[in-house]
């Protein structure tokens, strides 16, 4: 029977993948939720600032593809933490 404070209590630490995994996987959302404001906001202004001239949609486009690259990037390393096949 272990004795009180011994290593054999201490609950595991998560490996380096999943410490590196779960990093990334923050990092990904953090974009997300940047994206929807930051395109929210593009709106808005276009609304507001110049409502004649529609641009906002270039913005949305333009961080939409910056963020699929990045989701790209993620699934990528991902998979190769997690022991997928390497092709």
């Amino acid at each position: 029977m272990p004795m009180a404070g011994t290593d054999s209590e201490r609950p595991r630490q998560p490996g380096r993948a999943i410490r590196v995994r779960d990093k990334a996987r923050k990092g990904l959302a953090r974009h997300f939720y940047l994206m929807v404001l930051g395109i929210v906001v593009a709106f808005g202004v276009n609304r507001f600032v110049s409502p004649e001239r529609f641009w906002a949609h270039w913005v949305a486009l333009a961080w939409g593809v910056v963020f699929l690259v990045h989701l790209a990037a993620f699934s990528k390393t991902t998979l190769a933490t997690m022991g997928g096949s390497r092709k």
